[in-house]
């Protein structure tokens, strides 16, 4: 009997080895297989590293916009010349001409005359021009208008100084050029400009 329960003793154990022995070769073939396996890396979004507080970037600064100094205003300087703007085929605007300390006075359009009145076209020349009689020539002014017409008056200041202004009124707007002497000739500066608009209506009388 003894002998008996030995064998099976013996038997059970064997068959305890051998089921222990089969798990662990299915665990390591099992381990085997999932090394071999191509592993996925989960990779964790990155967060975006958040600007310190105490940092001042470029891109953040507010843009600000720069004043520029306006320029001052340009003029300019009229020499005198020996030779006249304006030739025989010129019509002198009646009673336009006038003397000043430094000669004639005279306002010119390229306009031609018949029966006594200018011949308009749209756009003429206008020259406005001093002779001082020695044949030397102020030319102040010497522009191409579109219909309009130019004018020009002589004013004294308070100091005794002459100033020349010329008014151009056209259909695209106003403007005031002002002449004043200086020991080499004369300045010319825009004190007005209108820039362009629609005239409706003017009281300003046209050359006949």
């Amino acid at each position: 009997m003894k002998k008996v329960l030995k064998v099976i003793g013996v038997l059970a154990l064997a068959c305890v080895m051998a089921a222990g022995g089969y798990i662990a070769g299915q665990r390591v073939q099992i381990s085997s297989v999932i090394s071999a396996m191509p592993k996925k890396t989960i990779e964790k979004p990155i967060e975006s590293a958040k600007p310190d507080s105490s940092e001042t970037h470029a891109e953040e600064l507010p843009v600000q916009n720069e004043k520029i100094p306006m320029s001052a205003e340009e003029t300019r300087v009229i020499s005198k010349t020996d030779k006249s703007a304006v030739d025989e085929s010129w019509s002198v605007v009646e009673n336009t001409s006038n003397t000043t300390d430094n000669g004639a006075l005279t306002l010119y359009t390229s306009a031609q005359k018949e029966g006594g009145e200018f011949i308009w076209d749209d756009s003429q020349k206008w020259v406005v021009e001093i002779s001082d009689g020695n044949g030397g020539y102020y030319t102040l002014y010497d522009q191409l208008v579109s219909n309009g017409n130019v004018y020009y008056e002589i004013v004294q200041k308070e100091n005794g100084d002459k100033i020349i202004n010329v008014y151009t009124m056209s259909g695209a707007g106003t403007t005031i050029k002002q002449y004043t002497r200086t020991d080499t000739g004369y300045t010319e500066k825009t004190v007005y400009n209108s820039g362009v608009v629609n005239r409706l209506f003017s009281t300003v009388p046209i050359y006949r």
